[in-house]
């Protein structure tokens, strides 16, 4: 019984987890948001939100059963949630240099283009090639700084 239990915990945790990957992930083809992606959550922070949420659930099942295992195993996981999103704090913080922008912007070009191609989509299939052009173009620009700034040096 307790198995079954700790199934349909961790079962209801991935369906929040897939949902919010869909909510929060996927690109709006209709509407005034069509014309550029912006994730609400990065794919870090819904990570960690469903590790969190892992984590209570172990640890609930280890309070229902007294597994102390189960509920220091729970809490561990709590806890790298909450360094999971302590990390992505300081990554909001932090100003990124422009090729690590790009190669964000190439990653998530590729993720489009690949959920086009699974879902049959030819617009998001040419929004993800566009994306990984508009990446390489950006890493052209960084190496002709390069190349004039070591004209200088």
């Amino acid at each position: 019984m307790i198995s079954q239990i700790y199934r349909s915990l961790l079962t209801i945790g991935c369906i929040l987890f897939l949902s919010s990957v869909i909510v929060f992930g996927l690109p709006v083809n209709k509407g005034w948001a069509a014309n550029s992606f912006t994730p609400i959550a990065s794919i870090e922070r819904v990570k960690a939100g469903a590790k969190d949420l892992e984590g209570k659930t172990q640890e609930a099942i280890g309070n229902v059963t007294g597994n102390t295992k189960n509920q220091v195993i729970g809490k561990a996981k709590q806890a790298e949630a909450d360094v999971r999103n302590a990390a992505e704090d300081v990554k909001d913080n932090v100003k990124l240099p422009e090729r690590v922008k790009a190669g964000a912007r190439d990653l998530e070009g590729k993720t489009q283009e690949a959920i086009g191609k699974v879902t049959g989509d030819r617009q998001d299939q040419i929004v993800g090639k566009g994306k990984q052009v508009e990446s390489k173009t950006r890493n052209l620009i960084e190496d002709a700084k390069d190349k004039v700034q070591e004209l200088f040096e």
